[in-house]
Order: C-alpha cells, then structure tokens, then sequence
C-alpha cells in the first residue's frame, strides 16, 4: 500500500473520531436550575423548634430573683490546684471551685444586709459531670463572726438530668453574710467539695 493510501485512511480514521463526539456534545442537555429563596421567619434571638425539646425544661428552678452572692467577695479554706473560691460566683458554670478535703466552708459577703430565703448551689450541666451526691449545711450572720445555721447538713443529689444543681430553701433571714459547709462528695473524682455556681437569693 502506498504511502499516499495510508495517509488518506489515517485522517479518515481521525476524522471519525473527532466528528462523533463533537456531535455527542452537541446532544449534551442543558437543565435549568431553579433557585427559591424562602424568607426567614421574624425573631431576635435564636430559637428552638418545638420538635426539639429543651433539656433546660427539667432543671430545677431559681428564683426568679437577683443572685446577691454574684461578684461579691467570697473567702474559703485550702482549694485544689487552680480551683479557686472565685470561680463559685463568677457567672459562669465552666469553671468551679473545689476544696482541699472537709469540712469545707465557703463565705459571701454580700456588702449589705438582705433578706434571704435560698441556696443553690451548682455544677457544670454538662453529662460528662457523673451524678454525684453532696452534704451541705447553710449558715448566716449579720457581722461575719457569729454564724446561724438555718439549713442543717443534708445530702443532696446532683445528676445532669436536673441541671447538676440543687436549691436549699429556709425561713426568709436577714443576712450580710451567708456560709456554705460542705462534708462529702461521693464523687471518686475528688477528695473536696465541689461547685461552679453558689447563688444567694
């Protein structure tokens, strides 16, 4: 075969592969895309769809009242490592106090005289806080020296189910200064007393 012949059947050859995907791409479909845009509903803050309950509706309540304990100064015995007494009124649940064995007691002074009727005393909600109980008795005084008990020492359950909180409620007194005693943690995690949060109401 010539070399001419040759030639002539390699474009051949090239040409039927070019032209039918040229023509498979010209049967290529184009789909039109549809783009809705949906308005967002009218709310100022973020919002829970009813669908998803809310694990906050099972925490034990507070008053719906000022916390008179928040940022006032507190005075406490030996703590753990960086568990200091000014994480328990600092306003926030992510950090906390933890005593160095017991008794352990704990003091606010509420730079005033009020009247007071609650104590709650709180640990980080978060699950990975295992269920835990703590004694913990309340006593309060007007001149910081001579001290009231108006809750006895008392075992209390924390579980994150109820928030890892517990309120301990007693005759309204007036106080200026208000202690928290604590006798035992049946956490294996501890050998103190711990809270992230001690409100006064």
């Amino acid at each position: 075969m010539s070399r001419i012949v040759k030639t002539v059947l390699c474009l051949a050859a090239a040409l039927l592969l070019i032209f039918p995907c040229a023509a498979l791409a010209q049967e290529i479909e184009t789909i039109e895309t549809i783009v809705t845009v949906v308005a967002a509903p009218e709310q100022t803050k973020a919002e829970r769809p009813p669908c998803f309950p809310d694990p906050a509706d099972n925490f034990i309540p507070l008053p719906d009242a000022e916390n008179l304990a928040q940022g006032k100064p507190v005075l406490s015995g030996a703590h753990t490592d960086v568990y200091v007494d000014k994480n328990v009124n600092d306003g926030k649940t992510d950090t906390y106090w933890e005593s160095k064995g017991f008794p352990a007691e704990i003091t606010f002074d509420l730079q005033g005289s009020f009247s007071v009727s609650t104590v709650a005393v709180c640990l980080n909600p978060s699950s990975i806080w295992e269920p835990r109980v703590q004694e913990i008795a309340v006593a309060v005084s007007l001149d910081g020296e001579s001290f009231t008990e108006v809750s006895p020492a008392e075992k209390y359950q924390f579980d994150a189910a109820t928030g890892n909180r517990v309120r301990i409620d007693f005759e309204p007194t007036e106080a200026a200064y208000v202690k928290v005693i604590f006798t035992m943690n049946s956490s294996s995690r501890t050998g103190g007393a711990q809270a992230a949060e001690i409100c006064v109401y």
